[in-house]
Order: structure tokens, then C-alpha cells, then sequence
């Protein structure tokens, strides 16, 4: 295992913050708590590793990472993360913190054309090192920590500038490394707000009847205030397979709902309210689901759409890359409907601009 220092004290925070300003690089991962214990999505641990030094935060010992998020939005310091989608909305919905100045090596995988991007399948390509999957469901609010979780999750950043070198080398080679760059430094502007899942995001909601979307709505609510009440994750009161099956044949009473398998103990205790809530739903007038008008593309544009597509197919097959990482579909929507190649990265600009399509496109 690699040695750490492990941060439990404020005080211990403010030396390692010190020591951090003066670093150019710094990896850094994250280990949350997202309903799948408890209710919410926290965070419990903060890995960071320099070249020669590695840390673990325990951030539920630690009242105030102030020194930590003035260090990610340090612009002088290169963070290192590997897939920063939701360690960002994490940051942010807890500390109102977007880093600034940091490569995503799962973004640097994807612009080498890597087919297995996850963090474990990268660190057994480049290094021979195992992760244990076993680690990526358990507890991180578990106090004491095992020597074995602190294996794992200091593993994670003590390869990661590591990870970084190799990459950057074979961008480089590519001529990518820039694109991956600028990728990044569009992603501080991106939107990381947290949300969370709801009624209307449940499978096989635009489908139901009216009257089915009522009392999917309903429980779907409850079910929250519940597993709020209780501090579970809301799929522990009853789960979203449940949920859609009362919609559609809702418990016939009270004493019903007391006796249903499966379900967390406080579903008897609340079997009054829910056989309520359920027939109240189903004997109002349902919920209808509107759908947003779009506006239909001139046939014009959308047939040049459909050859902009088959394009970045051909470009993406011969680059060895996704095609989405070329030209997203909002940015081909754009394109072709103002004419302006405005809304792409610099790096896109260069690679798109000698293709007979969109010098057909700007043109128009």
C-alpha cells in the first residue's frame, strides 16, 4: 500500500494546504456517499497525491475544507481527475467549488480512442494494477476506515499523474493533447448542478394514463419524505419496479399495504397514509404529460444535418475516435442552422474546416 497522510484535524488540513501551494500538479479523486446507504449524495473522502506525497482527507472528521477548494480553484496548480462529471456536481452542490486549471484523464482516454475508459481498466493497461471491485459499493461514512478501503482509495490518485504522463505522450503524438486542453477548459463553464431524480425521470412515465401518472407522482413523493424521515436511499423504501406496479394495481387497502413484501418496515407503519394518497390519486383527474413542441428544421438544413452525421462518422472511423467527441449533436444542430462555426472549440474549427460539407454549409 502507499503511504499517506491521513487529515482527520483542521489543523492537519492547514499544514497539507501549505505544502500544496506550492505544487504545479496535484491528482486528485473523490469517494461519496450516493443513495446507496443513506439518503442524499455527500462526500466522505478527498485523495490527493503530488509526485512524491499522497493524502486522504476525511472529510467528515473535517469541518472546513475552505483551504482544499481554494487549492482546486488555484489556476497556478494542475488538477489531475479521472471522469470529473460527478465529483464536480458533488463540489459543487457542497461547497459551491468548480476546479479550475485540470485535465480528465477518462476524457484524455476517450481522444486516445480507448475502448475501456474507466479508471481500473486504465491503471491495469499502463501499470499491471488490480482494483477491487468490491470497494466501489461500500460504505465510505464507515468509521474506523479498514486498511484495506484506505488501500484502495489512496490507489486511486497514487497513479494518477502517473496515468496523466502516459497519456499526454501519446495525445501528443497524435497532435491531440491541445484538444483535450481546450476540452477541459470549456468544461469550467459547464452547469454542475446536483439534481436529483424525479417522477417524471422514471421509466415508463411518458407511456402511463393520466390517472397512472397521478398516483406514480404521489407514492413517488412519499416515498422521499419516507426514506428522508428514515435516512435510507428512496429505492430502499420500495423500489422504482414496485412503484410502477402500484400504478397500475394499487395495494386494495390499508391492511394490504401493512402486509406487502419486500418493502421497509416503515411502509406498515405509514399504510394509512399511502392507501390514501393512492386512492385520492387514481379518483382525481390523472396528470397529463405535455410534450415540448419542437420546432421541425427546414428539410434543407435537415438534410444537411443527415450528410453532417454520416461525415462525422466517416471522420470518426478513420480517426479511431466516437464521432460525438468531434461534432456534438447541438453543435452540428448550430452549425447547419446558423451557418457559423462559432460554437465549436478551436481544435474543431481546424479539423472541420477544409471538409467539402461545411464549406457547403457556410456558404449557403
Amino acid at each position: 500500500m502507499a503511504e499517506f497522510m491521513f487529515i482527520d484535524t483542521q489543523q492537519k488540513l492547514m499544514q497539507a494546504s501549505s505544502e500544496w501551494q506550492d505544487l504545479k500538479e496535484i491528482a486528485v479523486d473523490l469517494e461519496c456517499e450516493n443513495q446507496l446507504h443513506y439518503y442524499g449524495s455527500f462526500l466522505c473522502l478527498v485523495q490527493l497525491s503530488s509526485r512524491s506525497k499522497n493524502w486522504i482527507i476525511d472529510v467528515l472528521a473535517v469541518p472546513d475544507l475552505g483551504p482544499l477548494m481554494i487549492c482546486f480553484e488555484d489556476r497556478r496548480i494542475l488538477k489531475v481527475f479521472h471522469d470529473i462529471s460527478f465529483d464536480f456536481r458533488i463540489l459543487f452542490s457542497q461547497y459551491k467549488c468548480v476546479p479550475k486549471h485540470f485535465f480528465d484523464t477518462q476524457l484524455g482516454a476517450l481522444f486516445l480512442g480507448e475502448e475501456k475508459i474507466g479508471l481500473g481498466s486504465l491503471l491495469e493497461k499502463y501499470f499491471g494494477v488490480h482494483c477491487e471491485k468490491k470497494f466501489q459499493q461500500v460504505d465510505w461514512t464507515r468509521r474506523p476506515l479498514s486498511s484495506e478501503m484506505l488501500a484502495y482509495a489512496v490507489q486511486d490518485t497514487a497513479y494518477l499523474l502517473g496515468l496523466y504522463d502516459k497519456l499526454c505522450a501519446e495525445l501528443l503524438g497524435l497532435g491531440r493533447v491541445e484538444w483535450v486542453r481546450e476540452e477541459c477548459r470549456s468544461l469550467e463553464s459547464e452547469d454542475y448542478t446536483l439534481k436529483e431524480q424525479e417522477h417524471m425521470d422514471i421509466s415508463g412515465f411518458r407511456s402511463m394514463m393520466p390517472k397512472e401518472r397521478a398516483v406514480l407522482h404521489v407514492l413517488f413523493d412519499e416515498r422521499r419524505r419516507l426514506a428522508k424521515l428514515q435516512n435510507v436511499p428512496s429505492f430502499m423504501i420500495f423500489t422504482n419496479r414496485q412503484l410502477i406496479a402500484f400504478t397500475g394495481s394499487l395495494p386494495y387497502s390499508a391492511e394490504d399495504w401493512k402486509h406487502l413484501r419486500g418493502v421497509h418496515p416503515i411502509v406498515k407503519e405509514n399504510a394509512q397514509r399511502l392507501h390514501e394518497l393512492g386512492q385520492q390519486a387514481r379518483a382525481g383527474l390523472g396528470e397529463e404529460y405535455i410534450r415540448e413542441r419542437k420546432e421541425k428544421m427546414p428539410m434543407a438544413e435537415y438534410e444537411l444535418l443527415t450528410q453532417l452525421s454520416e461525415v462525422k462518422k466517416k471522420i470518426g472511423g478513420r480517426l479511431g475516435l466516437r464521432p460525438h467527441l468531434l461534432l456534438s449533436e447541438e453543435q452540428a444542430k448550430d452549425v447547419v442552422l446558423r451557418k457559423s462555426l462559432d460554437g465549436l472549440r478551436g481544435w474543431q474549427k481546424e479539423l472541420w474546416m477544409s471538409e467539402e460539407i461545411m464549406k457547403r454549409i457556410l456558404v449557403m
